[in-house]
């Protein structure tokens, strides 16, 4: 709860329409008790590899192993290469068109409300299949939707594998500088490119929650 209502400040991000987020995912995902098996058998007591879209991605992704959790738009690096993730962790801000491709194909996408996305969420989910949705409220509890702890899509994936029960996140295409990706904002121009001051915050988040997770599960970076 403390982090959230700093990020809250920082970001002058809505609690109001963080919950609404929440309660419409929860409308639209029903409780599949067969994904949360299929998760906890992939991940309880696993080795998992967790792979966001920096700049060192491409160079990470031939070390990867399965269980593979990607982080939003990373899952076009992967299919790029005819890998497809066990599970991708999206708020819907990647690419799209990877995302629905890869979940075709066996990926569970774990899709996450948050005030900004709420006509992603209705435009996208329902093409969805094998979905498990997440909120960012600590204090809010809902039905048909989780709360893992996390903020960003990288550092939610590593919260997510915890959560199921890995005894060891490997970690690549994890940067958290000041650069980011074509893979994590389709709409720049090169493949890679200095984030805007709003991403480069969220990435030092993401590097405090996961050092902060370090306290309760092995880290390892590529």
């Amino acid at each position: 709860m403390h982090y959230y209502y700093k990020i809250l400040k920082e970001f002058n991000f809505s609690y109001e329409d963080d919950v609404k987020a929440a309660k419409l995912l929860n409308s639209m995902i029903k409780r599949d008790d067969n994904i949360l098996k299929k998760l906890r058998l992939l991940l309880n007591n696993k080795e998992a590899y967790i792979y966001g879209a920096g700049p060192s991605l491409l160079e990470h992704i031939k070390y990867y192993k399965h269980p593979l959790i990607v982080a939003d738009g990373a899952c076009k690096a992967f299919l790029e290469h005819n890998i497809i993730p066990d599970i991708i962790v999206s708020d819907l801000d990647g690419d799209i068109e990877a995302l629905l491709k890869c979940n075709d194909r066996g990926s569970i996408v774990v899709v996450h409300a948050h005030g900004d996305n709420i006509d992603k969420i209705k435009k996208i989910v329902p093409k969805l299949k094998n979905v498990l949705g997440t909120h960012q409220v600590p204090d809010l509890s809902l039905n048909n939707i989780l709360y893992v702890g996390g903020f960003t899509d990288g550092d939610r994936a590593c919260f997510l594998a915890k959560y199921f029960g890995a005894k060891k996140l490997i970690l690549g295409g994890m940067d958290f500088g000041e650069y980011i990706t074509k893979y994590s904002r389709p709409n720049i121009k090169n493949l890679i490119e200095k984030g805007d001051e709003i991403k480069i915050k969220k990435l030092r988040w993401a590097k405090k929650l996961i050092e902060d997770l370090k306290k309760d599960i092995d880290i390892e970076f590529l």
